[in-house]
């Protein structure tokens, strides 16, 4: 190529290209450097992610309905509670601490109280107050009393008051004589009776 330069820079370009003939040499093949070729391409292949373990079906442990054994009394029949009756004691057989309700039937400026005698052996008598429930002025007058002896079987015991104010409501508080731990008789309140209206 630089030959043919020269040439044409020399004459006129007609003449040159009528002497001319191209002709094609093969250039020696010469090594690339190392430098120039492609180095090979390592792929780092990403390990697909392990699948989760699942438990087969056959040997998850379901739970399942068992018998239950319950104990039953005997004589108690299969779902039916047993009826508890308390057996009625001699003349009442009142709780410890002792508790009687004693009845009241009014009358005309009087009251009737009645109640079941107390079994206990350390009883000696009774005393009913009545306390009436309306206020009056100044000290508070001393409620009527009435006593009665322990009778010798469970037998009712009875008391009359006469004497009370007509209108009033009364609270007839019953005790019972008895002997402490020294033979000291004392009286001991074992019940109330509900307000009652004196006629």
């Amino acid at each position: 190529m630089a030959a043919v330069g020269l040439i044409a820079l020399s004459g006129p370009v007609t003449g040159v290209a009528a002497a001319v003939t191209a002709t094609r040499t093969a250039l020696p093949a010469a090594p690339a450097p190392a430098a120039a070729l492609p180095r090979p391409v390592t792929v780092l292949a990403v390990p697909p992610a392990a699948p989760a373990v699942v438990p087969p079906v056959d040997t998850v442990a379901i739970p399942r309905p068992r018998r239950i054994e319950v104990a039953v009394r005997p004589g108690v029949p299969h779902g039916v509670a047993p009826e508890l009756r308390v057996p009625e004691a001699p003349c009442g057989g009142y709780a410890n601490p002792r508790r009687i309700v004693p009845g009241v039937v009014p009358g005309v400026a009087s009251a009737t109280v009645s109640w079941q005698a107390d079994g206990h052996a350390g009883v000696r008598g009774y005393r009913v107050q009545a306390v009436g429930q309306r206020l009056v002025t100044g000290l508070q007058p001393d409620p009527p009393v009435q006593l009665a002896a322990q009778p010798a079987d469970c037998a009712p015991v009875t008391v009359a008051f006469a004497g009370l104010a007509s209108g009033v409501p009364y609270v007839f508080w019953l005790e019972e004589e008895v002997l402490d731990t020294r033979g000291v008789p004392r009286w001991v309140q074992v019940g109330t009776s509900a307000p009652v209206v004196i006629g």
